[in-house]
């Protein structure tokens, strides 16, 4: 938008209210110096906010943010009881054996997220 152009409006506003009120006021017609009055505030009032608003910067983009990575401590520890038992260790064995003993409500969950630990109980 021109500079031209945004002051237009105001200056026009402006010089039709001071026309207005040039006219000569009876004591019968005391509304029209409230009426000229108030229509002149109004019209630079709005045209101050029109160009407040009109200058503010835009919104900024939305921020999207990656979905939180759900950490199983339970699994973690499972999956090093079982590498400790492929590896020979008897110890390890018998807690993995103990851990699933211990968490019965999540052993349907990793025996479908992870069939490979299982392996043993196929036979």
């Amino acid at each position: 938008m021109s500079v031209m152009m945004r002051f237009s409006f105001p200056v026009a506003a402006l010089c039709v209210c001071a026309a207005l009120a040039g006219t000569p006021a009876s004591a019968e017609d005391g509304r029209t110096g409230a009426f000229v009055g108030g229509a002149a505030l109004g019209a630079v009032g709005g045209v101050l906010i029109g160009q407040a608003l009109a200058n503010r910067p835009p919104p900024p983009p939305p921020v999207v943010r990656p979905a939180p990575v759900i950490y199983d401590l339970y699994f973690s520890q499972l999956d090093r009881l079982h590498a400790d038992c492929d590896a020979g260790s008897r110890r390890a064995c018998i807690a993995f054996g103990e851990f699933i003993g211990e968490h019965r409500e999540r052993e349907a969950e990793w025996r479908r997220e992870h069939p490979d630990l299982f392996h043993w109980n196929d036979y």
